[in-house]
């Protein structure tokens, strides 16, 4: 059965378009790859018709890290659990986390800023063909700032 997915965001406009008339089309991987963005960024409670939709990595935001590896840990079951919940088209997921510092210095009033940068790796097997997929997103963490 062929299934049509959808690219994110949706555009109205181009399907109420009279010369147009329809939306941007993509593959199921880019649609999986679409969805998991939205799922890493949003908050548990966020969505009006599941309050459980998301993941729980935004409360580890702030949170200073006393050890690098039980972070990491955390931040994969977080990652793991909603993916396994919500995206069902893909299976046997396997994490790899690459976390550094980025400092941002504001020369003219001599801030610094520090922000974790987390490169997310994720090799799976997408379901529908049995075969493996690797889909990957950066997200920055928590603006710390020294003076």
């Amino acid at each position: 059965m062929n299934k049509c997915y959808y690219k994110l965001p949706f555009d109205f406009a181009s399907v109420l378009d009279e010369n147009r008339g329809y939306a941007e089309m993509c593959t199921e991987l880019e649609s999986i790859d679409q969805h998991i963005e939205m799922l890493i960024g949003t908050y548990p409670g966020e969505h009006c018709y599941d309050r459980n939709y998301g993941t729980g990595i935004w409360d580890m935001d702030f949170e200073r890290i006393v050890s690098l590896d039980a972070w990491k840990t955390r931040f994969v079951e977080c990652l793991s659990d909603a993916i396994s919940k919500y995206e069902q088209r893909i299976s046997n997921c396997s994490f790899r986390l690459d976390v550094e510092d980025v400092i941002k210095e504001n020369v003219l009033s001599k801030n610094v800023s520090i922000r974790k940068k987390v490169d997310i790796y994720i090799d799976a097997i997408l379901n529908s063909a049995g075969s493996k997929c690797s889909l990957y997103y950066t997200l920055y963490l928590g603006p710390l700032s020294k003076d």
